[in-house]
Parts: C-alpha cells; structure tokens; sequence
C-alpha cells in the first residue's frame, strides 16, 4: 500500500527544505513514491527488492550494500543495516572519533 498523499508531501517539502531524508528498510518505498530516488542508486531490504525494481524502475536499486548515502537522500537495506547508516551518519556529520564513541556505548 502507497504512504498517504500527506505523507508523500511531508517528505517532499522536508527535502525542499534542505532537510536529509533517511529511509531504514521497506521505507525506500516511501521515498520512491515521493520521487525523492528518481534516478539514484538506493537500496532496501533483500526480501523487498525485486518487488522495489518492479514498482520504481526510475530508481537504481543496489540490494548489494549495506546503505546509500546521497548526502541529502540515504537508504538504508533492513533494520540492521540502519545501524552502519546512522554511524555513518555521525561520523560525517561529527567526525570519526565520535562515531567510535557512538559505536561503543
């Protein structure tokens, strides 16, 4: 089932904005149905991918990685995955150091 229009909307006008949008798992289908992957590599759970290709052919969908970071765009391919995404997160946003801190507590 597609997000809701408001949801789609909310998602558009945050990147408008300037805001990073992040997706974990099956949420790269939210951003795809926003048009916020229209024509960059994203990634999502394995189970979901061929079903993720099938709906959103404007999308380069890599089922291979971990995550995708586009700067303002990232997807991450399942829960634990989204682990590596926000620790990768940090450490661009706070550099390595504290992304190590991060990872040990």
């Amino acid at each position: 089932e597609p997000p809701s229009p408001a949801v789609v909307r909310a998602l558009r006008r945050a990147h408008e904005r300037g805001a990073r949008v992040v997706s974990i798992c099956s949420g790269a289908f939210a951003l795809a149905h926003a048009g916020l992957l229209d024509g960059r590599s994203a990634t999502t759970h394995w189970a979901l991918a061929e079903e993720f290709a099938a709906r959103f052919p404007a999308a380069r969908l890599d089922p291979d990685v971990l995550y995708v970071d586009h700067g303002d765009v990232a997807t991450s391919a399942g829960a634990g995955a989204a682990i590596d995404l926000c620790l990768h997160l940090v450490r661009a946003d706070q550099g390595a150091e504290y992304a190590a801190h991060v990872s040990r507590n």
